[in-house]
């Protein structure tokens, strides 16, 4: 029987088992990578950052408790690495290209592009849809940080209201208002390209 992230990580806390801290590093790495990518925007400062979290991850195993999903404990322990990190850039960074190179759910590296790109299209669908990504992506850069989780968690990630709501510690009606204003800001950003303005 697989042992669940909770089992592993009560490993890791009461026996410092690396192979069990190593399995859950293989469960998340992907997930976590692509959170903080699209969180930070730029994928050397998103690797570094992943294997912090990681690293914070083992130091915080003794406060550990399977109180709440394993994921929820990661996120948390992610989210802040984040935060922090924003706040100690002195602006907004570039959002990095769409053929920039990521890791993909099987661990092989593949562009982002190649990943979302449909292999029925023609090249100029595929230009179309390359212009359209790095609008959408650029207007998700522009979203207030606590808007931008929300929005990252709840779409990307696919997590619960209730998740989310524990990994940012905030009642779950909060998490639905922030969710909401980041798909109204959205709507505002993209506006443009509704009109046929690429």
């Amino acid at each position: 029987m697989i042992p669940s992230d909770e089992e592993l990580m009560l490993k890791v806390k009461f026996d410092n088992d690396t192979s069990a801290f190593e399995s859950l590093v293989q469960r998340y790495k992907i997930a976590l990578l692509n959170f903080v990518y699209r969180f930070i925007g730029d994928q050397e400062t998103a690797q570094d950052l992943s294997q912090d979290v990681f690293i914070r991850l083992w130091m915080s195993a003794e406060t550990y408790l399977p109180v709440a999903k394993f994921a929820t404990f990661l996120y948390t322990i992610a989210k802040n690495v984040c935060l922090n990190a924003l706040a100690k850039l002195k602006s907004t960074p570039q959002i990095q290209s769409l053929s920039e190179v990521i890791a993909s759910q099987d661990g092989d590296d593949c562009e982002l592009l190649d990943a979302l790109s449909d292999p029925n299209n023609s090249p100029e669908k595929e230009l179309l849809g390359r212009e359209l990504e790095q609008r959408i992506t650029k207007a998700i850069g522009k979203l207030s940080p606590e808007h931008r989780l929300v929005f990252i968690l709840t779409e990307y990630d696919d997590l619960s209201y209730q998740d989310v709501a524990a990994i940012i510690q905030c009642p779950v009606g909060t998490v639905a208002s922030r969710k909401n204003a980041a798909v109204k800001t959205l709507r505002r950003y993209l506006e443009p390209l509704r009109e046929g303005g690429m």
